[in-house]
């Protein structure tokens, strides 16, 4: 018998490491004494191995202890050092000392553009000159006066348009200089303005930035060092010599690690002009994704200007910033960055949709661009992280049409229940396929939510959920780990199995996250329906690396390409599988935790909802306490107020086809 998970050829269980924090110490009191990053990571293992061959992921355990704390304890890794947000420094012939280059302009780019104001400009009082830095025998130099050019050729000047002045200003004088500009405006009011400028002979690339330390080292020596010595030694080689470097393909990041780390030298990266949307703190899996990548034959050391807006201090509004900077300032993005996008990922007009698959094969051709994906198995808790790999255990098994269908219960179209479903678009074709639980929103650049399970439907939630296999993101800078009332973290509570956030949302210290970096979901569901791993289908999606994004969900998760009927939850008696453990609730105080295992397995994936409440002679259960998402250990908080000795209980267990299990007995 083989798992749920591996049933099909090109999926192999080895080909996925497991990382969670070592140095993690809390202990859910449900988990039975382990501590939670681990106990994770072992789920996910045991959910993965093959029960005929024991084929299973690998895992690995990451430290980053230091003295008594742990640098792998918050929710971004920690550097020593942060002073290589551009990877560009400063230093003049005989200084000695090099100095950051981040808020330098380039004196080759001297651009003039007036601020929009109330009272019109007076062009034809435009001036411009430079004035040498240090001061030396060479005069300033006047470059445009009474509005004209006075090196045509040289120094362009427009009284309409989006710029007022462009020169070149190295071409009148080496070395640093000060522009100063001024203008009248029609009331004959003078504006003055002036910008430093540094020449970029002195400018030089930097790994480290003016202190020597680089500003990823913590990262280095916690994360990709050991990853690395791990899938290099010869002792964790295949029978055939193949190091894991060369096998694994999918990289899983546990509850307990770090969201966000260094990016890359530790130089601030961002898609856009604007300064405040550019950060030097990435997603955790997407550096790891890169850790081989040949990121030195991208850069080569280069030194750039770069274009960014940014609030000018007073008296320098009217000059442009281009500063220095360097290639990784920008994601890596573009045509062959990533060899396993789909070449009309967000492209309007799709031909065949056809991809190159992600192979260790295939990977090999570009040795160069040799990439991981990696997905977080993460929640609000371990319980929570843990139902993702129970879900898509359940789902690529049992998912399809037939699942949370029950009979009598109508599932047409309506407004409320599945939006409008356009002609055309992913959900009217899964529609067309039979699909009956999905959510279509008339907006928005991810607009499906698949496998939503509305209430009303004849299951036990009373809001929705998500049926095993959910899928869902909303595009939204707002989205992310850090923004617990977010979308995002209300997916999550509302059991997807599939989604996808920023790792971080704060300006100026992580990018800005935007519309592509999610999925297209035509390519997203052409790629699913195929049958690929849901690792595959977001890396053929992925056209920006080294970025913000973080990808929610197990990478084997996958569409079963022939459905199956589960077998009835048999087996299960209150004292053997209902648990039940003081707690206490920080809005109800103390109780008792109920929690029901359901035995899943890889051969026998199990996932329910869960209603408890007592009975009373022979009256029905008073539902009084429910968990609405599908899960192989659904739990509720009982408040001790509401028990009494006598009392008899009963859980009632739902799977997601409507098959139904009563256990009874007492919570005491």
């Amino acid at each position: 018998m083989t798992s749920a998970l591996e049933s099909r050829p090109g999926v192999r269980p080895s080909q996925v490491l497991v990382l969670y924090n070592a140095d993690w110490d809390e202990r859910h009191p449900l988990l039975g004494g382990d501590q939670d990053s681990r106990a994770v990571a072992e789920h996910f293992v045991r959910m993965h191995t093959d029960p005929v061959s024991g084929e299973k992921p690998y895992t690995l355990g990451l430290t980053g202890k230091r003295f008594l704390t742990s640098l792998l304890a918050g929710d971004h890794l920690e550097e020593q050092s942060s002073d290589n947000g551009c990877g560009v420094v400063y230093e003049l012939p005989g200084s000695g000392k090099s100095v950051s280059a981040c808020e330098m302009r380039d004196s080759r780019l001297v651009e003039v553009v007036l601020p929009k104001a109330d009272i019109p400009w007076d062009m034809h009082s435009l001036r411009l000159e430079l004035e040498p830095d240090p001061p030396s025998e060479q005069d300033k130099i006047l470059l445009v006066e009474n509005g004209v050019s006075l090196f045509p050729g040289k120094v362009g000047v427009q009284h309409q348009g989006e710029w007022q002045i462009r020169a070149t200003g190295r071409m009148f004088t080496p070395g640093p200089f000060t522009a100063r500009a001024r203008c009248s405006d029609a009331q004959g009011k003078m504006h003055e303005w002036s910008a430093r400028y540094h020449d970029i002979e002195y400018a030089s690339f930097s790994a480290t930035g003016p202190d020597g330390v680089r500003d990823d080292q913590n990262y280095l020596d916690c994360v990709e060092n050991p990853v690395k010595a791990f899938l290099e030694d010869p002792a964790n080689a295949l029978s055939d010599g193949t190091l894991l470097r060369d096998h694994i393909l999918y990289f899983v990041v546990c509850y307990g690690l770090p969201h966000t780390v260094a990016a890359p030298l530790g130089i601030a990266t961002g898609i856009n002009d604007q300064l405040r949307d550019f950060g030097s703190h990435i997603d955790f899996g997407q550096r790891l994704q890169i850790m081989y990548y040949n990121l030195e034959q991208l850069h080569s050391h280069q030194v750039q200007p770069l274009r960014l807006d940014q609030r000018a201090e007073a008296g320098q509004e009217a000059f442009r910033h281009y500063l220095f900077r360097n290639p990784l300032s920008r994601p890596l993005l573009g045509e062959g960055i990533n060899p396993f996008a789909h070449p009309q990922a967000y492209q309007k007009g799709k031909g065949v949709l056809d991809t190159r698959r992600f192979t260790p094969a295939q990977r090999a051709l570009r040795p160069d661009r040799h990439l991981f994906f990696a997905m977080r198995i993460d929640g609000d808790g371990p319980l929570e992280a843990m139902e993702l790999v129970d879900r898509a255990a359940y789902a690529s098994r049992y998912a399809g049409p037939g699942m949370g269908v029950l009979p009598g219960v109508p599932l047409a179209q309506g407004q409320e229940r599945t939006g409008r479903i356009e002609p055309r678009s992913p959900a009217r074709r899964l529609w067309d396929l039979g699909y009956r639980h999905l959510f279509q929103h008339e907006r928005g650049w991810v607009r499906l939510e698949f496998l939503k399970l509305a209430p009303g439907t004849g299951f036990l939630n009373t809001n929705s959920t998500f049926l095993p296999g959910g899928i869902a993101t909303f595009v939204q800078s707002s989205q992310g780990w850090n923004m617990k009332d977010s979308r995002f973290h209300e997916y999550l509570r509302q059991g997807v199995t599939v989604t996808a956030g920023s790792a971080r949302v704060k300006p100026r210290v992580t990018p800005h996250i935007h519309s592509q970096s999610f999925w297209d979901e035509e390519v997203f569901y052409t790629c699913l329906l195929r049958g690929f791993p849901m690792g595959e289908v977001l890396l053929a999606n992925q056209i920006h690396l080294n970025w913000i994004t973080s990808f929610v969900g197990d990478p084997l998760y996958r569409l079963p390409m022939e459905t199956q009927h589960p077998p009835a939850l048999a087996g299960l008696a209150w004292d053997k599988n209902v648990r039940v453990t003081p707690g206490r609730d920080p809005a109800k105080g103390k109780g008792w935790l109920v929690i029901v295992d359901l035995e899943t397995s890889a051969s026998d994936p199990r996932v329910a909802q869960m209603r408890l409440g007592p009975v009373y002679g022979d009256a029905q259960t008073v539902t009084e306490f429910g968990f609405e998402r599908f899960s192989s250990r659904p739990f509720v908080f009982v408040p001790r107020e509401a028990v009494h000795d006598t009392d008899l209980w009963r859980v009632e267990l739902m799977d997601p086809f409507g098959q139904v299990v009563r256990l009874e007995g007492q919570l005491r």
